[in-house]
């Protein structure tokens, strides 16, 4: 597996949506909070079935799962036309903490490559461009790896960032607990017309964005500004960011309050540079917009603080566009009920050529009426999981009656993977317990989930197939010489399919 040239990031979207060879399954890699082993999964789009292909004993809890170089290419062609392997990286919720490093074979194989220690729990690990180095962030610190160009896994560690004092840092709580006040994700940008590369990390206590300049060659990340949440005065706990393949646009999500803030990236004046330290003195992220995770009768001011506070703000993902070589049309993002009462929701939101929200009619845009967002309550409250991952849907292979129907109208069908860790998914929930009355029975169950949407003019999110079904929690994992631990409840799943040209 070579090192690519550096490959600009609209370049890096637009490529990895090539869907005119539509496979006949689409392979699905997930962890577990409650089980150590990693899954392989199949998903049949034809026969609608998901099952499990390849179990191996992990280091789990594996709590964040990441592709080679992204989530929606894998496994690429090499130049004698013949399959090539693919890397995927895992965190992990043991102690000591680690990260973890695995080859997926042309056969549908896992296979381990190494672990590496790391200072504290990570939550989020990553591949950017131009491949060269992993980073990982979670809690008080992050890491910087080197990418072995042979193998794909975790070379030398080149930097260590923190985000607590450094004369802290040996009392600071290194643990999962961490992750619910700490560093919680990574991502990049390379602002167009310009030169600058940044990081922005999302810190959940510090209500902030950390932004970080990005050296691409030597890997290093330099602090050069704290970008506070736009809200005074609330703890608004920011989770999750994405970046807009146009460079411009980053995305937010909040944990405490379950809102969607959309900002413009603008390089600004530095002062006091040099090769280790910088400073700007301007916030390159202009907040632009808002939206609310909940229904309006179950967002702030509608409803009181403390039924918003029965969810949490989770993950959010960019879709692809409506046709190859097109920008996204949407952006989803999910909450997660704080009980098992409580079921969670999957929103979606449309966005203009820019990655802007649309226009609203009202003054209140957290108030306004729902144009331009579908929501989907899901089955049970997810737990600590509803992690979502998208692959697009052909119109002419394997898809349902809608995407057919919809093809020429607005919006970008996907499939989509959601992960639950709710005790009903992991099969732990007692009959007699009252959140029983609030799961939807009639709906697929399972840790991981294939859900569907065919557009914006079709009647929703629909669920397709969960697994482990009921009957593979009586049969006991199958398909593997390792079957001796069930999946209890999903963690975070990944889209791994066959692309034509694909990088790794």
């Amino acid at each position: 597996m070579d090192i690519d040239m550096m490959v600009p990031v609209q370049q890096v979207y637009m490529s990895s949506l090539n869907v005119s060879s539509y496979p006949e399954s689409l392979h699905v890699l997930a962890g577990s909070f409650r089980s150590l082993s990693l899954f392989l999964l199949a998903f049949s789009p034809a026969k609608r079935t998901l099952s499990l292909v390849h179990q191996v004993p992990g280091y789990g809890p594996h709590q964040y799962v990441a592709t080679g170089r992204d989530k929606m290419r894998s496994l690429g062609r090499q130049a004698d036309g013949k399959l090539g392997g693919s890397v995927a990286y895992t965190t992990s919720w043991a102690a000591p903490p680690i990260l973890s490093s695995w080859e997926i074979t042309p056969e549908w194989q896992i296979n381990h490559l190494d672990n590496v220690p790391i200072t504290a729990v990570s939550s989020y690990i990553t591949l950017p461009p131009p491949y060269t180095h992993i980073y990982s962030m979670g809690g008080p610190t992050g890491e910087v790896h080197l990418r072995s160009p042979q193998t794909g896994s975790f070379a030398e560690k080149i930097q260590e960032v923190l985000f607590v004092p450094s004369d802290k840092l040996a009392d600071a709580d290194k643990s999962r607990k961490a992750l619910r006040y700490g560093s919680h994700a990574i991502e990049f940008t390379h602002i167009p017309g310009t030169n600058t590369r940044l990081a922005f990390v999302p810190v959940l206590g510090t209500n902030s964005i950390e932004v970080y300049l990005h050296n691409p060659d030597s890997g290093y990340l330099i602090h050069v500004y704290s970008s506070p949440s736009p809200r005074n005065g609330v703890d608004d706990g920011p989770r999750h960011v994405k970046i807009h393949p146009n460079g411009k646009m980053l995305y937010c999500v909040t944990e405490h309050n379950n809102l969607l803030d959309v900002y413009s990236i603008t390089e600004r004046e530095r002062t006091n540079s040099t090769e280790t330290e910088s400073t700007w003195s301007t916030n390159p992220l202009t907040h632009l917009g808002t939206r609310s995770l909940l229904p309006p009768h179950l967002s702030y001011p509608n409803a009181p603080i403390k039924t918003v506070h029965r969810f949490r703000g989770d993950t959010l993902m960019l879709g692809p566009g409506a046709e190859e070589g097109q920008l996204p049309t949407e952006i989803w993002a999910t909450t997660r009920g704080t009980t098992e009462a409580d079921r969670g929701w999957i929103s979606v939101f449309k966005l203009d050529k820019a990655g802007m929200f649309i226009p609203s009619s009202s003054s209140n845009e957290l108030l306004c009426a729902e144009e331009g967002v579908e929501r989907y309550e899901t089955s049970t409250s997810g737990g600590k999981a509803h992690a979502i991952d998208l692959y697009p849907k052909s119109v002419t292979s394997y898809s349902s009656p809608f995407t057919a129907l919809n093809s020429t109208r607005a919006g970008s069908p996907v499939w989509i993977l959601l992960t639950d860790d709710s005790d009903y998914a992991a099969g732990e929930l007692r009959e007699e317990s009252s959140a029983t009355q609030t799961v939807k029975a009639d709906k697929p169950m399972g840790g991981v989930r294939v859900l569907e949407w065919d557009g914006w003019l079709s009647d929703g999110v629909h669920e397709v197939v969960g697994w482990p079904s009921v009957m593979d929690g009586e049969r006991g994992v199958k398909g593997s010489e390792y079957a001796r631990e069930p999946m209890r409840g999903g963690s975070h799943a990944v889209w791994i399919t066959t692309q034509e040209g694909g990088l790794d």
